[in-house]
């Protein structure tokens, strides 16, 4: 009687990166673009005060601070956008970041920031600092306005 030898599978991840070439000259396209201010991020996404649902990013900054990576983490409802610590985590360590900023929008106009937008940042700093990223900000923004919890000493 002979036995049929076991078979083991394991399951392999393999990092891909796309890289979009774009062959318009802009001076305003973001990537390589260097964070210095709170008012450098508003700029750039200035255009989450016409959304009419929450949209939720995670900008990954190199070691200068200059943007090598825009993710959308989250696109909610009018009033929430689920957003979980791993997702954020996960795709800014197979960036390389060295760094993060928030950005959402309230889609109410009112970007005075929530008890669970508070939560929520002090759960992602304690992922930062666990895994050794600087989170710089986070910004929400409103009807042409915005909070940083970095300027109100909130990170």
């Amino acid at each position: 009687m002979t036995t049929k030898p076991k078979t083991l599978r394991f399951k392999i991840i393999k990092s891909v990166f796309e890289t979009l070439t774009i062959k318009e000259s802009s001076p305003e396209y973001p990537l390589n673009r260097r964070i210095s201010c709170s008012n450098d991020v508003f700029n750039l996404f200035r255009y989450l005060s016409s959304e009419t649902k929450e949209h939720f990013i995670s900008l990954h900054l190199d070691a200068k601070n200059k943007i090598q990576c825009i993710d959308t983490v989250s696109v909610g409802s009018l009033s929430a956008s689920i957003v979980h610590p791993r997702e954020v985590m996960k795709n800014a360590l197979l960036s390389s970041a060295a760094a993060i900023v928030l950005v959402h929008n309230h889609p109410s106009g009112d970007p005075t920031p929530s008890r669970e937008d508070l939560e929520i940042t002090t759960r992602l700093k304690e992922c930062c600092d666990l895994f050794g990223l600087r989170l710089l900000d986070h910004l929400c923004i409103g009807d042409g306005q915005f909070v940083s919890f970095a300027d109100r000493g909130l990170i």
